[in-house]
């Protein structure tokens, strides 16, 4: 082998390495970038201990409580009609709606005031002749007189009779009281079936009248809802609770102030729904802003007073995460997950019994599954206030929550 011709190449190659190595050894070290992680701005709340009122919603239709047909119990001619004798027409309790012939019944109470003079003269002298009949057995009679000597049964048939033509004189007064038809009591009359000249029979419907001294509303609830409420003391009488009624006529709404009195008992079998009954009367039946009446078939919304919790945290829906779980945001700005007692819960709010302390951040936003740690940038949601929240419909449940006015 020729040596001379393979160490050229070798001085190639270890040039090469040498090289190599050097450029190796003597390459810039590249500058170590620093990792910055980016926060994330989510919606937050800032939780407050409170006092909160459940407000269970429902609605119906407003409709008297007394409903009756005006129907004389005496016959006869119609001889006066009150001017307000139309449909629609309003009475106090006590006022003539109308007035019937009296005349034969006036000749029927002297009748009968001549029938007692006369059996009370029949009566006076039965009684003399019981006393003659007494003294005369005394000087020729021997032994016990008998009922029928002394007289006693023709005096107690006279007093007797004596006593049925006084109760037929209080037939013919009461005939004749009749004979004029006064409201029961203040109300509204809805139909008119008869006019003045019409002769009337006994039992003829005269017309129908709606009472105005109490009005209700009867307000279908949910199983769910009825939780909400002392069943038993509703349904025994001892337990009211306050409702808020509102609805709109002639383009206006109002509210009005009533009580939520009994239930109906029953389930219906149907839907499932128990009714209660909400009754408005007095100054109940006018609006306290502005003094508007509520009318009898209006449609009217119903918010009524459920039960109450104190020193609760209240929580916008969005902030509720599967597994009653809530994301707080800590000291250090990242997200961490907190298990909390929801003991009420609709489509608007949460109700927080536990978990979450005041001046908590709470996340409104929504967010990944795998969140727990993020850092975040908050940006604070006001809480709504009372009003709001009164006015704030439910959807889910017909529940809305609102919180205690403070006694300031």
């Amino acid at each position: 082998m020729n040596i001379r011709r393979i160490i050229p190449g070798l001085i190639v190659i270890g040039v090469a390495a040498s090289v190599s190595s050097a450029i190796f050894i003597f390459k810039p070290v590249p500058e170590s970038a620093k990792l910055e992680i980016l926060a994330r701005t989510i919606r937050a709340v800032e939780a407050t201990s409170t006092d909160v009122k459940l407000l269970v919603e429902s609605q119906g239709t407003v409709a008297a409580k007394q409903v009756i047909d005006v129907i004389p119990q005496v016959s006869g001619e119609i001889q006066y009609v009150s001017p307000k004798f139309v449909a629609g027409g309003r009475f106090k309790k006590g006022e003539v709606i109308i007035k019937i012939d009296p005349r034969d019944y006036e000749l029927a109470v002297i009748t009968a005031e001549a029938s007692i003079a006369e059996r009370n003269q029949k009566l006076l002298q039965e009684e003399a002749e019981s006393e003659l009949a007494k003294a005369e057995w005394a000087q020729l009679g021997q032994g016990e007189a008998s009922d029928l000597t002394l007289r006693k049964p023709q005096r107690e048939g006279a007093m007797a009779a004596l006593k049925s033509a006084e109760a037929s004189l209080k037939r013919a007064n009461l005939d004749l009281e009749r004979t004029v038809l006064k409201a029961p009591f203040e109300g509204i009359l809805t139909e008119k079936n008869v006019d003045l000249g019409q002769f009337l029979s006994r039992g003829n419907k005269v017309g129908k009248y709606y009472s105005t001294e109490t009005l209700e509303i009867r307000l279908p609830l949910t199983n769910r809802d009825i939780a909400q409420f002392d069943l038993a003391g509703l349904q025994n009488g001892d337990k009211e609770y306050a409702v808020r009624l509102t609805g709109q006529f002639a383009n206006k709404e109002s509210s009005w102030n009533g009580r939520v009195v009994r239930t109906e008992g029953i389930i219906d079998v149907n839907s499932r729904i128990l009714y209660v009954v909400a009754e408005l009367k007095g100054g109940e039946l006018f609006s306290p802003d502005g003094g508007t009446p509520i009318t009898i078939g209006q449609f009217v919304s119903a918010q009524i007073e459920g039960r109450s919790f104190d020193n609760v945290v209240k929580l916008p829906r969005e902030s509720l995460r599967q597994g009653n779980q809530v994301l707080i945001v800590d000291k250090d700005n990242k997200l961490r997950t907190r298990m909390v007692d929801v003991i009420e819960a609709n489509n608007e709010y949460i109700v927080v019994a536990s978990g979450i302390e005041d001046g908590d951040l709470v996340n409104l936003s929504q967010l990944g599954i795998s969140v727990d740690g993020t850092l975040v940038e908050t940006t604070t949601v006001r809480a709504k206030t009372s009003a709001e929240m009164l006015a704030a419909s439910s959807v889910n449940g017909n529940q809305t929550i609102t919180q205690e006015p403070n006694d300031e």
